[in-house]
């Protein structure tokens, strides 16, 4: 009699790992928020030019973060127009509003949200922003068919997710490091990653299967800047708990071997003056609902 197939993964337990993880980086995110958010600025702009913003709107941001994108769009709704900032990780709400205080936006609200169940009536928004959140949902048909429920007729959605990795390695080489260096088991991150939606034809399928009309999508080239390869071993510690579960518990010997490694892999991307740029490509989309 044939064995019976092995059970995957838990989803509850996975989404709850997922989850911690962003709560325990939240400090990180704020900590190294203006420095990730000079290589991210155009495609924030993009995404919130794509959903048209007018006055007195309501606009959802979903995986808000620290508060970045939907801070854009917040001041082109006023007056009379809502921001919904909303994350599943609370620490990350807590220093949103934090930057909303310290920005003087008055016309934001701020609730914890999952993606896959999006805890808001029926056509109660006008636009949804969403900057590399969807390709961390477990099931990201439920959740751009979420996006779709919330959304009213005519009502904008614009998202970004990233290229797939061979076009990021802002994100790929510190991985690679940590692989060659035998501190993980694969190179390749485990699911949900960043790389998963990735595929323009994929993504546009997703979103009209969701329901979504008139499927825009681009890519949008950004740079990131280190001052050598142990600034980006340390920003990359403070922005992914992941890194951090890796980096923090090495012994010395142990953390010069990372830092040598990662050295001669970025050296591709350094200056005269060993300062680094690194590059890489999200992938964005705005679609009508």
């Amino acid at each position: 009699m044939p064995e019976p197939p092995a059970a995957g993964p838990d989803p509850e337990a996975l989404r709850a790992a997922v989850r911690a993880r962003w709560e325990r980086a939240a400090a990180g995110w704020r900590a190294r928020h203006d420095r990730f958010q000079a290589a991210a600025m155009p495609v924030s702009r993009w995404l919130v030019d794509a959903i048209r913003p007018q006055p007195g709107q309501r606009v959802l941001e979903l995986a808000a973060g620290v508060g970045e994108t939907g801070f854009l769009a917040a001041e082109l709704i006023a007056p009379g127009g809502t921001l919904l900032c909303t994350d599943g990780a609370e620490a990350m709400l807590v220093h949103a509003r934090e930057r909303a205080r310290e920005l003087g936006l008055r016309n934001v609200e701020f609730k914890p949200v999952e993606l896959e169940w999006i805890d808001l009536p029926a056509a109660a928004v006008d636009a949804v922003l969403c900057r590399w959140g969807y390709m961390f949902a477990l099931d990201r048909e439920a959740a751009l068919r979420e996006t779709r429920r919330v959304l009213r007729p005519g009502g904008r959605l614009a998202l970004a997710t990233w290229a797939p990795a061979d076009r990021n390695p802002w994100s790929t080489t510190v991985r690679g490091a940590l692989y060659d260096a035998g501190l993980i088991d694969a190179l390749e991150p485990p699911s949900p990653h960043p790389f998963e939606l990735g595929d323009p034809a994929a993504l546009r399928a997703l979103l009209e299967d969701a329901g979504f009309a008139d499927v825009e999508l681009e890519e949008v080239a950004v740079a990131f800047r280190y001052d050598d390869a142990d600034d980006w071993l340390a920003v990359a510690r403070d922005l992914s708990a992941a890194v951090a579960e890796v980096v923090d518990p090495l012994d010395d010997r142990q953390r010069e071997d990372l830092r040598a490694r990662l050295r001669a892999a970025a050296a591709p991307f350094a200056d005269a003056d060993g300062r680094l740029t690194v590059p890489g490509v999200a992938l964005v989309a705005a679609a009508d609902a």
